[in-house]
This record gives structure tokens, sequence and C-alpha cells, in this order.
């Protein structure tokens, strides 16, 4: 099929709706990474989206809504402390794990209880959500493994031909998926870290908050059971007395032959001038932004040797994407 990529006006959240409601899936940003879309409450669409993406039908996908309002439709209840979270972190970049009730097929949980909960802080994505007053689940728009898209473009690569629509709300801001937390026993547990972090948590709910990332026989976040984020190419992540292994990793590699690129930090790129090296940021919270980004742009090397960046508010999210980009190949 022809993969059209529209700005979002009114007319094309009107197609948006007419393909949504012929159970077709569509592209759109949100301010974590451009989202898959379809309609949540039809089976049929959302087995779409594990088909165009490559995705294991066993990996749940997060539902998204346009007013927190709504979230009690979908939703067998919500204690005080969820609701806690609701009323503090959304929208914004976070997903909550609720018991779901019937309106959520299984498809949509991978046959699990529960459902994640999301309301996007990106006006585009509500505004969509809400022209075509349905829930939308939608993961990363982007083949299954591959970096989440941060771009319009990057959709396209991936998705041309296999979807009708991108809707092209320009670079995502966060980049990096959202936070997913779950409520138990009055303790919140992060299932998969984001910008929303565990001190943020802890600070505004008064309360312990854990991490919790092992998945269990029914995964009940995404990005918690497979490899993620991978580039065509290899990658070491370097924690490990960066300033001295990454020029040693550099000269051992280029005298195999290989083609090799170094991801840093902004501050740390002059030991590196004489190596071919790149800025991931300041900090983590610009790392995060741009690291997908980047991991597509330089995948045409043979090796990217990527400096963790260790400063910051968004390290826990930025390491647990580093971490499986590289396929836990880490020095």
């Amino acid at each position: 099929m022809e993969t059209k990529i529209l700005q979002p006006n009114l007319e094309t959240y009107t197609l948006a709706k007419s393909l949504l409601e012929q159970g077709k899936i569509v592209a759109f940003p949100t301010e974590t990474v451009y989202g898959l879309g379809a309609d949540a409450t039809n089976p049929t669409a959302v087995e779409k989206i594990f088909l165009a993406k490559g995705r294991p039908n066993d990996n749940p996908l997060i539902v998204h809504l346009g007013d927190k309002r709504n979230i009690q439709k979908y939703v067998l209840r919500i204690t005080p402390l969820e609701q806690k979270i609701i009323d503090a972190f959304m929208p914004g970049p976070i997903s909550l794990v609720l018991p779901k009730n019937s309106l959520i097929p299984d498809c949509v949980t991978a046959k699990g209880p529960t459902v994640a909960i999301r309301i996007p802080e990106n006006q585009v994505a509500r505004d969509l959500i809400n022209f075509c007053k349905k829930p939308i689940c939608a993961p990363s728009a982007n083949t299954s493994k591959r970096p989440s898209p941060t771009i319009a473009q990057h959709v396209f690569q991936d998705m041309n031909g296999k979807i009708p629509l991108i809707i092209d709300g320009g670079q995502t801001d966060v980049g990096i998926e959202s936070t997913v937390v779950k409520v138990e026993k009055d303790q919140v547990f992060i299932l998969r870290p984001g910008k929303i972090d565990k001190t943020l948590l802890e600070n505004t709910l008064h309360c312990p908050v854990h991490e919790n990332t092992k998945v269990g026989k029914i995964a009940q976040s995404p990005g918690m059971k497979y490899t993620h984020y991978k580039p065509n190419c290899d990658m070491i992540l370097v924690k490990t007395d960066p300033i001295v292994t990454i020029p040693t990793l550099y000269q051992e590699y280029t005298k195999q032959g290989k083609n090799v690129i170094i991801f840093c930090k902004e501050e740390d790129l002059p030991y590196f001038s004489s190596f071919h090296a790149v800025s991931l940021g300041k900090d983590s919270k610009e790392a995060s932004h741009n690291l997908f980004k980047m991991l597509r742009e330089y995948e045409d090397h043979d090796l990217i040797l990527a400096q963790f960046v260790d400063n910051g508010k968004m390290v826990e999210g930025l390491f647990n994407r580093m971490s499986r980009a590289c396929s836990g190949h880490i020095v």
C-alpha cells in the first residue's frame, strides 16, 4: 500500500479516524517516540500491529487515551495511590498498569489480566485520540527490535508499504519510551524506566518505589521480555574508565579494518578528538533525546563505541535502552 506522511490538521485527523474505524493502523507522534496505533477495542486491528512490526504477540501493548477521565471506562478499579499517580503525572511520559475490563481484548495485554494505560503529553497525540473518540493501543512505530522512531522519516524507513498513514509531528521531545509503573500493596514498582524516575516518583508520592524489570510468565509491560533498540551494526556500551577504554577499543577494532564511531558525553568530546566521535549530549536527558536518532544515523558503521552518560535526570531510562541496544555487551 501507499504510505502517506501528512501534517497534523483537521483533514489528516479525519482521514486517520476513517482508517482506524476500518480496522487499519496509523503512526503518530507522542512526546516519547512515534507510536503505531490501532483501535484498542478491535482485536483484528490490533493483530495488524503485531504483523506490521514483526512483534511477538506475547509482548503487550500500551493503551493511549486522550483524557484521564476516560481511564475508568477500561479498568476494573483504581486505588487511591493509583489515582495519585494519575493526578500527578498524567498527561505525561508514564504508563500505569491497571486491572483491565472486558472492553480491552486479550490480544492487547498478551492474555494478561492487566493493561498499561497512558495519557500522552504531546498535543497532536491527544488531539488525534480525542478526535477519534477511541482508545488507541500503540507500541513504538518501528520494526520489532529496531531503534524506536523519533521522527516521521524513521517510521517511513520501517513501515513504508505496511501502513497507510504517518502523521508528522516533528521530532519527539523525550526520545525514549514512557516509564511503566504498577502499584502493589501500596508500593510502586517501575517495570520499565523512563523520564519519570524513582526519585521523582518517591518525592511526589511519598511512598516506597522499587525497580522490578524482571519479566514473569506473562509480561505486564512492553520492553521487559525481548532485546530491543538494536542498530544494524555492533555496539559496545562503555561504563568503565571510558576516557582510557574507548581509545583502546577504537584502536583495536580499527586495526581489524572495522569502521568505528564513538558516542560520548559532550564534555568528553575533546578526549576523542583524534578519533571519529560525536556527542550524545551534555547529560542523560539530552542523550535520551538523541540516542535512537543517532543509532539509526550511524548504523552504517561496523561498530558503535558508546560511552554511558551517567549524569542528569534520566540515567536509569537511558541505561535500560543503551544496554538493550548493545545486547548486553557492556565493558
